[in-house]
């Protein structure tokens, strides 16, 4: 078996904010031949992973320069796709970004939206923008409604180059971080042509077992191919998400049209395949909160008294808080809304075992690794709560003789 140096490994780790693992990116690698496990590391060297932090970050930068450039203006923010999906995690951000503005008029819109007459300054918010034609189509809808003189911007986390070419023909800027395709001839993120080459056969080799290369034929709708949708060779992944523009070999979760076999997603797109890596807490839960109760010790206001909605979201969030997940994560594993999710957050405050600033307290810490130790203790746990009582067994009859 082909060696591979653990440092690099870590390395990845904490490139990816510790949100994948070293056992995550190794069962990625059984995708491929083991000759080509170093071309898989050089490629993944080089994929652009946005965490909760840094996507807050971008956003924010990218709205201040909004507000400074049209100052005045009352602002009307559309996701792009309605609250759903990727909206719902964007429309966190930005609220909890604009809220630290002063005097400004703002709101979340859709096409049902009343504006009044004055000029309005208006946000398409996305995380990703790979062509730019979802951000145009939502533009042609929503322009007759928008009252003259109102400027329209484009705020994303990340976007491919050819959405803002596409976008300033319709004299719309777009704020983010911009990103060419992989493979592109002259700077690419992988060097020289001759080094670019091998890891783009490398990508076209594994791709198109997923997603076929299609014949051409005029006037084809658009599909997902072997470097991703519309041929964007994007290396863009999100803490919440991965878009389809990217590498399939990244995010894909299908079987190989070569032998069948399951592929292996290193960052998946669908909410099974990125919750599956804590199906401990899927499979565990209910037994963590018995083990919780029976540590208690018979106390009266312990944690866990039920085996109920917010004791098993409780636990979760301990799970979540513990292996240094994100807001975000935690949302998609718990199945819980943003709002519904700081409400836990500050029933697990008042109850000592968050901090102020989202992190464990020395109680919450205690607490959750005291569950993990007892997991496989359980048996011997049972025993102890059982109350032994001495009783004298008489018998009804003896050697004949009844006790009548």
């Amino acid at each position: 078996m082909l060696k591979i140096d653990t440092q690099v490994l870590v390395a990845l780790r904490y490139r990816f904010d510790e949100q994948i693992s070293e056992a995550d990116i190794l069962a990625w690698l059984y995708n491929f031949e083991e000759s080509d496990w170093g071309t898989a590391l050089t490629l993944l060297n080089q994929v652009s992973f946005y965490s909760e932090t840094r996507c807050a970050n971008v956003l924010e930068d990218g709205l201040q320069q909004i507000i400074r450039a049209h100052s005045g203006m009352p602002i009307a923010i559309y996701p792009i796709g309605g609250i759903g999906k990727s909206g719902v995690v964007m429309a966190y951000h930005i609220k909890k970004i604009i809220g630290r503005f002063n005097h400004i008029l703002w709101s979340f819109v859709d096409n049902n939206f009343s504006y009044s007459d004055t000029p309005y300054l208006v946000v398409l918010l996305d995380d990703f923008l790979g062509s730019g034609g979802s951000a145009c189509k939502l533009l042609e809808q929503i322009t007759p409604n928008i009252p003259q003189g109102s400027v329209v911007a484009c705020l994303c986390v990340a976007y491919m180059q050819k959405a803002r070419t596409l976008l300033s023909v319709r004299n719309v800027a777009v704020y983010g971080d911009v990103h060419q395709p992989a493979f592109v001839r002259r700077h690419s993120v992988f060097g020289y042509p001759p080094r670019m080459k091998v890891v783009r056969d490398f990508a076209l080799k594994y791709g198109a077992c997923l997603y076929p290369k299609k014949q051409y034929v005029k006037g084809m709708d658009l599909y997902i191919g072997p470097l991703g949708y519309a041929n964007s060779q994007s290396l863009v992944c999100f803490d919440h998400t991965t878009p389809n523009n990217t590498l399939p070999i990244l995010w894909a979760s299908k079987r190989r049209s070569d032998n069948g076999k399951k592929w292996v997603p290193l960052f998946p797109r669908r909410l099974f395949d990125r919750t599956r890596r804590d199906e401990s807490y899927e499979r565990l839960k209910y037994k963590w909160i018995s083990i919780a109760q029976k540590i208690s010790q018979g106390h009266i206001n312990r944690l866990f008294n039920d085996f109920g909605r917010e004791s098993i979201q409780l636990i979760g969030l301990l799970h979540g808080k513990y292996h240094k997940r994100s807001d975000s994560y935690i949302c998609l594993l718990l199945e819980t809304t943003h709002k519904q999710y700081e409400q836990l957050c500050e029933n697990a405050v008042q109850r000592n075992l968050l901090r102020e600033d989202g992190l464990l307290t020395d109680e919450g810490r205690r607490t959750y690794t005291s569950i993990r130790k007892k997991e496989f203790e359980v048996s011997s746990l049972v025993i102890d709560m059982i109350i032994k009582k001495e009783y004298v067994y008489i018998p009804y009859k003896f050697l004949g003789i009844s006790r009548d």
